[in-house]
């Protein structure tokens, strides 16, 4: 990135990088605050995504910059929206629950609201805006300017919404779905330590992007700069060790649920088989 410059949507060289975020004015719903821009975001907010009325924190910035860089924005605008500020190759969910880059809709396509529900995109224009953020949460989607949006982005210069190797060979799994994966170490690090105490693991480069994604990512555009078999090879595997650590954040986040089910099984059972003290001394257990 180069202070004062304007970065386009689809530049991808070493100065602009790929911008994979929201403006610093887009909005999102906290519980305690209401509407709140991207700005005046912190980690470990708490904030609206989509599902019934579901908030969770963030525990994460992909991007966090408030005055470096400025850049272009796709300002899309339906019926109901306040108008959503998004990079182009950033993610929005359409009607049929697709995720897609942002620079593949049109004026009379429909996105998907925070209900459920969808509503029709009326004008798209562009705009410049200074600062770019990208908040992660847990389910790795968020509600910005009451439309479901996804925490990722593609990084490769394509309107595709799927990942595509070495040689232009293009695999079945998109970079939402990449992403969730690919974060997995990350949330899991996080849900170990705690919100709070990993934020002090939580640092920027001059640009704003987080030293969690820096790295990774330019040793995963390298990658997709090599052959395809090269390319292929680097890319399942480290797939297959992010899934396999996904796997494990699911099972660790999934134990309380299971000791729930076990012991309410066990004091169903008890209660049904013994006498009523026996249940009174099964419930005072659980």
């Amino acid at each position: 990135f180069i202070r004062n410059r304007i970065c386009d949507l689809s530049e991808f060289t070493d100065d602009c990088g790929p911008i994979l975020c929201f403006s610093a004015s887009t909005l999102v719903e906290t519980p305690d605050r209401g509407s709140v821009a991207m700005k005046d975001l912190s980690l470990g907010d708490m904030v609206k995504v989509p599902g019934n009325n579901e908030y969770e924190p963030i525990y994460s910035f992909g991007h966090f910059d408030k005055s470096v860089v400025t850049t272009n924005f796709l300002h899309i605008q339906t019926f109901t929206s306040s108008g959503l500020e998004i990079s182009s190759n950033h993610f929005i969910f359409v009607e049929g629950g697709q995720a897609v880059p942002a620079s593949t809709v049109s004026v009379g396509d429909k996105v998907i609201l925070a209900s459920g529900e969808t509503d029709e995109i009326i004008s798209i224009t562009k705009v410049t805006r200074t600062g770019i953020f990208a908040p992660y949460t847990p389910s790795g989607t968020l509600v910005t300017n009451g439309i479901k949006t996804s925490c990722f982005a593609t990084i490769q210069d394509t309107e595709s919404r799927y990942v595509t190797l070495g040689g232009g060979f293009e695999i079945p799994m998109t970079y939402h779905q990449l992403g969730v994966i690919f974060e997995s170490p990350h949330r899991l690090f996080c849900h170990l330590l705690s919100i709070k105490r990993c934020k002090e693991y939580e640092t920027y480069n001059d640009q704003g992007m987080s030293q969690w994604v820096e790295l990774p990512m330019k040793a995963f555009q390298w990658s997709l700069k090599q052959n395809a078999v090269i390319s292929g090879f680097l890319f399942f595997t480290s797939v297959g060790l992010w899934l396999i650590i996904n796997l494990l954040e699911i099972m660790i986040k999934s134990v309380p649920y299971l000791l729930a089910i076990v012991g309410g099984t066990y004091s169903f059972l008890v209660c049904y088989k013994n006498t009523s003290g026996s249940c009174d001394r099964a419930k005072k257990m659980f």
